[in-house]
């Protein structure tokens, strides 16, 4: 086994071998144990980088390294990956898992990860439920700091209370599968700076995200991933510089209120729409993600409090919906975007795909970097949107590109939508260095397209235009 890249200090490790060489000189080169001078957090941090069944293995080298997964600094607990769903293996995981997890205070627990899916049945439930709550005790006592917790859908895999035992938490993370008790309340992990829920049930959480905000105050992170809300209200986190809501479900009256960020820098927000947004504040934000998808109903006064997040950020992406907007021919969604430097659009193969961006290009004409990446859809080819928008941007009058100096577009095809992008860009940007295009057609195709490409006129005399086989 090769360990010498896994000591962390080099020097120790030159110390370990060399004590290593001169022990097999005064031996005669033989029976000497090459991990005997080897101390247990050495030992600990090889085995962590192990999957946890062979960490556990390891056990068997020699007497020396029996104890080395006790004095592990991570631990990857992964039911489905460490042993097959037989209850005979569930215990066998089980005693290995308390073992591992048996170390003491002097072995400090940095990461552990308990990803429990099939480790709950109906016959060793409540057996289950009792390991997770011991492991999470055992975890606090020796300091845990990044906590990762996935829980599958069953009555009893609750969150015990031994995880707010966890006081030395940094960062956490849990997965739920959906489960519909409620959160306890958070206000005990007051150095958690980056928090991670994925398929939670918020509803009726009225209060948990204000004891969040006001007992945990070094909180910067924050991620929602596919978790059922009524109402986001976040004020007074001093800290906070990312909020994520990705892929989440809303209820009927839900609404996100943000006020009082003032170091919330990045904003990713995708999915499902809340249906009210009161944003105050929000001029601090350098990156907004708007991938939204189109609602079923949406109120007028929602887009415009929507679209005015984006009025000062320097890294804007959005998805097909949310560029329509910004191309809508309303005078109050016109948002000029003037410091917007690095600019990403993501649109669907129609005709109205490529060309809407001509008109969110006139609102940011300070932009420097362009990434286009069309979507494939099943959908049939439209000369207008479902609410009968006509864009009217062949010519591109009015367009002001001065700045633009680098523009990758993925999945550019053949058809006049984007042939027509690729010609106006290169008429346009005067200062363009590079334009990397990614075919979306091979062969002949390929070949057809990039003679047509490299014929167009170009503003720019330095521009190289790049082909590449693959994003």
């Amino acid at each position: 086994m090769r360990t010498k890249h896994l000591i962390p200090n080099h020097a120790a490790g030159l110390t370990y071998a060399n004590a290593y060489a001169a022990a097999r000189e005064g031996h005669g080169g033989g029976g000497v144990d090459p991990f005997g001078a080897f101390p247990d957090a050495v030992l600990g941090l090889i085995v962590s980088k192990l999957p946890f069944r062979s960490a556990v293995a390891s056990s068997a080298i020699s007497r020396r390294w029996r104890g080395a997964v006790a004095a592990a600094p991570a631990l990857d607990l992964d039911f489905a990956a460490a042993f097959p769903a037989a209850p005979r293996r569930r215990a066998a995981f089980a005693a290995a898992a308390a073992a591992a997890l048996a170390g003491s205070r002097r072995h400090p627990l940095r990461r552990l990860r308990l990803a429990l899916d099939g480790f709950f049945d109906q016959a060793f439930a409540a057996s289950a439920a009792s390991h997770v709550a011991s492991w999470l005790a055992a975890a606090a006592a020796r300091g845990v700091e990044q906590l990762e917790l996935h829980l599958p859908r069953s009555r009893l895999a609750v969150i015990p209370p031994s995880l707010l035992a966890c006081t030395d938490l940094t960062s956490l993370t849990l997965r739920l599968d959906h489960n519909a008790l409620p959160l306890p309340s958070l206000c005990l992990l007051t150095r958690l700076s980056r928090l991670h829920l994925a398929s939670v049930s918020l509803v009726g959480c009225g209060d948990f995200f204000e004891d969040l905000c006001s007992h945990c105050t070094q909180l910067s992170c924050l991620i929602l991933e596919q978790c059922h809300i009524g109402a986001l209200r976040l004020a007074g986190a001093p800290q906070l510089c990312s909020l994520d809501i990705a892929s989440c479900s809303w209820t009927e009256q839900s609404s996100i209120a943000i006020a009082e960020m003032p170091a919330l820098r990045t904003l990713r927000y995708s999915g499902a729409m809340a249906n009210r947004h009161m944003i105050n504040g929000a001029d601090s934000l350098d990156e907004v993600v708007l991938a939204i998808e189109k609602p079923q109903a949406l109120l007028e006064p929602n887009l415009r409090e929507l679209l005015a997040l984006v009025g000062n950020v320097r890294s804007l992406v959005l998805s097909p919906w949310c560029i329509e907007q910004f191309s809508h021919p309303e005078e109050w969604s016109k948002v000029r975007l003037d410091k917007v430097r690095r600019l990403a659009c993501i649109i669907e193969r129609r005709e109205e795909g490529a060309l809407s961006i001509a008109p969110l290009l006139t609102s940011c004409p300070n932009v420097q970097e362009l990434s286009v990446s069309v979507v494939p859809s099943q959908s049939k080819r439209r000369r207008c949107s479902d609410s009968e928008v006509q864009y009217r941007v062949i010519g591109g009058r009015g367009m002001i590109v001065r700045n633009l100096r680098e523009i990758r577009m993925e999945y550019i095809d053949e058809s006049k939508s984007g042939l027509d992008l690729v010609k106006l860009l290169l008429k346009k940007a005067q200062m363009l260095e590079m334009m990397t295009i990614v075919p979306s057609m091979d062969g002949l195709e390929q070949a057809k397209f990039r003679r047509r490409v490299l014929k167009f006129r170009k503003a720019s005399r330095n521009v190289n235009i790049q082909f590449c086989a693959t994003a």
